[in-house]
């Protein structure tokens, strides 16, 4: 397995979404309660109307005079103007839950994966992470803005119909319970099937999103490589998952939508049926057959909000166990204090999770202060080299230690400030060049920002509209990706940690601007342990010492002029390279 295989992150169980979302009403129980009342007034309003217009019909079969029957059609009214206020103000509260309920996620979900273990964030792929805390929370946001609140509504106004029938007559009253059977069948049977579909389908669309994000960061190295018909294929093929996912959750809906609306037209149908009867008998008024079919008519409206919102609460319920299964990974017991800035691998065996052994019995010692190049060909174990030190991965055997202290126990914060790793990976943030520069020292001055700049040879600088001020960003101003590599050494500088390590991080970059960037840096570096990862031999040339990685093993480790003139491996590439043949 390689460093970067996708790893999937886990999903949140139906218990821990329902715990998640009642500690979202906890914490806006106030505001709950609010709309709760206010949509219940506004139901108890709305159910109030066909009550009223029985007892007219009554009424007036009774002898009404017409200022009664004015007097009621008045009250009408009023039940109308009280049930549109009060919806729309329930409405309103309840956008405003939802709203600040969603903003909570956001929120809670970015901290969460700011907690994640470094290997973990690694490994799940900028797919899987974009879409739960982007997609997966926009689905989560939509359902308690808009759609959660409404089915609360129509739960609540279903309840008041059904209490106002029983009301009315609580004989024709039973009759509205012939929609139970086959609405709870229908639903039960949907929710079943859907959640399996709709987290299967989260998961083809977060693999779908992987492997085009790698496509096109890595754009370059697939036209390098001619690797087009390779990654169109993967596409495809994560494309058509996709597809055949999305139409099992429409096969779904293709019965499940049908049924519902057959249904509805059951308890209005009972009403008539045995209401007219019972009338026609005498045991039951015209005004009160009026009243209960008029309230079986209004509940086909909640109800069709409810059941038709099922594929939407599937889906949020779905977005919001992949949200949630965030915190599910465990964090890692880091309890251990560094008690210095040395570094050292003894007898490191190394491999990633099930996968082989790619490092094999490393040992390295790198002294504070001390400038050390790891050079050898791709996939000979340097960056796992990094990784180690770095405190991403654990050995599978021997130690890997900062300050005679195992990397991967030390306290994270305490880790960040001691080891920077850069890798060929840069992130420039939609700000400006100041905010992203402030990333590593909030406190510094401009003129440190400027100097970090001009160390590593950022000449740009000179051409932005604003200078620090500038807004970078692909809408703004986009950074090349040189300019990007600059940029990230530049936060270094302006980290200062006690162990830097760059692995690649001048490979966007030509050879010659390279390697004075990589020596600028290590001049400014003068001072703390600089690990430096480069095919850049000229960068290499300049360390305090060089280890030549072969295979998963230290194959030759000395300075440059030892290796040169012991005539082995790295003398060879150092003749290739000066000769210009690399």
């Amino acid at each position: 397995m390689s460093a970067t295989e996708s790893l999937q992150l886990p999903v949140a169980t139906p218990r821990e979404v329902r715990r998640a979302i009642y500690h979202l009403i906890r914490g806006e129980k106030g505001t709950v309660a609010l709309v709760f009342l206010l949509r219940l007034a506004a139901a108890a309003a709305s159910a109030a109307l066909p009550v009223m217009l029985g007892g007219v019909v009554d009424g007036v079969d009774g002898g009404w005079d017409t200022g009664r029957v004015d007097t009621v059609c008045l009250a009408l009214f009023g039940c109308v103007a009280a049930q549109m206020t009060l919806t729309r103000v329930g409405r309103r509260l309840g956008h405003r839950f939802g709203d600040r309920s969603a903003a909570r996620i956001r929120e809670q979900a970015l901290e969460r994966v700011l907690r994640l273990p470094m290997r973990t964030v690694e490994r799940a792929g900028t797919g899987d992470l974009s879409t739960r805390t982007t997609g997966d929370v926009d689905t989560v946001a939509g359902l308690l803005r808009s759609t959660g609140p409404e089915v609360a509504a129509a739960v609540i106004e279903v309840l008041v119909i059904v209490g106002a029938a029983f009301l009315v007559d609580p004989l024709l009253a039973l009759l509205l319970a012939v929609v139970l059977p086959p609405l709870l069948l229908a639903a039960r049977g949907y929710i079943r099937q859907a959640r399996p579909a709709f987290l299967s389908e989260r998961a083809a669309l977060s693999d779908l999103t992987e492997a085009l994000t790698a496509s096109a960061v890595g754009a370059r190295t697939v036209a390098a490589h001619g690797l087009q018909a390779r990654r169109s294929a993967v596409g495809r093929h994560l494309g058509g998952e996709r597809y055949l996912r999305q139409r099992r959750i429409i096969r779904l809906q293709s019965w499940f939508l049908p049924v519902l609306d057959l249904t509805y037209t059951l308890p209005v149908s009972a009403v008539l049926c045995v209401g007219g009867l019972a009338a026609l008998d005498g045991w039951a008024s015209t005004g009160a057959v009026v009243a209960c079919a008029m309230l079986a008519y209004r509940l086909s409206g909640p109800l069709d909000r409810i059941m038709y919102s099922l594929t939407e609460f599937q889906e949020a319920a779905a977005a919001l166990a992949r949200v949630e299964g965030i915190g599910a990974v465990e964090p890692e017991a880091r309890p251990a204090q560094a008690a210095g800035s040395d570094v050292a691998l003894q007898e490191v065996t190394f491999g990633y999770d099930a996968g082989p052994d790619v490092l094999h019995g490393v040992d390295l010692r790198v002294k504070p202060g001390e400038h050390l190049a790891l050079v050898g060909p791709s996939g000979a174990g340097k960056s796992s080299v990094a990784w180690l030190i770095a405190g991403i991965e654990r050995p599978r055997g021997g130690l890997a230690s900062l300050g005679g202290v195992p990397s991967a126990d030390i306290a994270l914060e305490e880790l960040r400030h001691k080891v920077v790793l850069v890798t060929q990976e840069h992130h420039v943030f939609a700000t400006s060049l100041r905010d992203n520069l402030a990333l590593a020292r909030d406190k510094a001055d401009d003129a440190a920002l400027l100097d970090a700049l001009r160390q590593v040879g950022a000449t740009w600088l000179q051409d932005l509209p604003d200078g620090l001020d500038t807004v970078l960003g692909d809408d703004c101003h986009p950074l090349t990706l040189a300019q990007t590599q600059q940029l990230a050494l530049a936060r270094v500088l302006l980290a200062d940690p006690d162990v830097v390590i760059l692995d690649e991080a001048t490979i966007g970059l030509d050879p010659r601007s390279a390697g004075e960037v990589e020596a600028a840096v290590a001049a400014a570096l003068t001072g703390r342990t600089l690990i430096t990862i480069t095919h850049q031999l000229q960068a290499a040339a300049a360390a305090d010492r060089i280890a030549l990685i072969e295979e998963g093993r230290v194959a030759e480790l000395g300075t440059h002029t030892e290796l040169v003139e012991s005539r082995g491996t790295y003398a060879g590439l150092w003749e290739a390279w000066s000769s210009g043949r690399v």
